[in-house]
């Protein structure tokens, strides 16, 4: 079975007619079994106004040839404008279309590398990704990822990865109306802004959070906060309340004499001062 393009060549040769008429999109023939993705159609069964049905009508000029090309799948229950080549249905393919469901572009170099564009009403996506072994029979094609653009227009959402040598996504970029997150070497690093507030988190390391309100250190069981105030803390254990106690001892402190102990510290006003002084900075 020739492909299109060399059917329309032969056409223009031997002055051959090629039959127009409208249909109804029945079925999309969908490639569960696609080497690239299971959604992906290349052939789609359509009707005739006068009740007859056409089975695997092309999309596209080779259906056998599925590694690069442009596709434009229609809605099903759309109407189109379908060709027959000198009435032979097998040589029908779609010529025009009322209404599309999806557009997937394929590009292919010779070193087995692809950029593809997949494309609906509520996405956009552009994936680099190359293909590691060869298909045959006893093994099948795979591909590992080296970079992905995509984005949602229901959720108005970007999204950016990027893979390592193996296809492993090690960072990924992601924003929308209300946040952005960006992650790096597998999320070791996480930065995230949202509703007017910074954070950065290190794996094993620090997590920063600063806001409009507040600013925050932790790392494990260390805490170091600043709002309208400080707060500096060890395992839930905090400097105020340990320098409270502190004060309070002092407070306690009495000398043995020869008479007897003596009195509580002449300094003792002095003291509850600095105690209550720490309310004004710690908490």
């Amino acid at each position: 079975m020739g492909n299109i393009t060399d059917l329309i060549k032969n056409v223009a040769s031997n002055n051959k007619n090629i039959e127009t008429f409208a249909a109804k999109v029945i079925e999309i023939n969908k490639e569960e079994e696609s080497l690239h993705n299971p959604e992906d159609a290349y052939t789609v069964n359509i009707m005739r106004a006068d009740g007859a049905i056409i089975k695997n009508v092309r999309l596209k000029a080779s259906i056998q040839d599925v590694e690069q090309g442009i596709i434009t799948i229609p809605k099903k229950d759309s109407w189109v404008l379908a060709s027959i080549i000198d009435g032979v249905e097998t040589r029908a393919f779609i010529s025009q279309f009322s209404e599309i469901e999806r557009t997937f572009i394929r590009f292919k170099n010779e070193n087995n590398q692809y950029l593809e564009f997949d494309i609906d009403a509520d996405k956009f996506q552009m994936l680099f990704k190359e293909k590691e072994s060869g298909e045959s029979k006893t093994t099948p094609a795979s591909f590992k990822n080296i970079a992905q653009v995509e984005f949602l227009g229901k959720n108005s959402n970007i999204k950016v990865s990027f893979y390592d040598e193996n296809g492993k996504e090690i960072s990924k970029n992601s924003f929308d109306i209300n946040e952005q997150k960006i992650s790096i070497n597998e999320e070791s690093t996480v930065f995230h802004l949202k509703d007017r507030e910074a954070k950065v988190i290190i794996k094993d390391g620090f997590e920063a959070v600063i806001s409009d309100t507040k600013t925050s250190f932790k790392r494990k069981q260390l805490t170091f906060e600043m709002d309208d105030k400080f707060k500096i803390a060890v395992g839930g254990k905090s400097l105020k309340s340990k320098l409270e106690e502190l004060i309070d001892e002092i407070g306690k402190i009495t000398v043995t004499t020869p008479v007897g102990p003596s009195g509580p510290p002449i300094n003792l006003p002095q003291l509850i001062d600095i105690k209550e002084k720490l309310n004004e900075l710690l908490k």
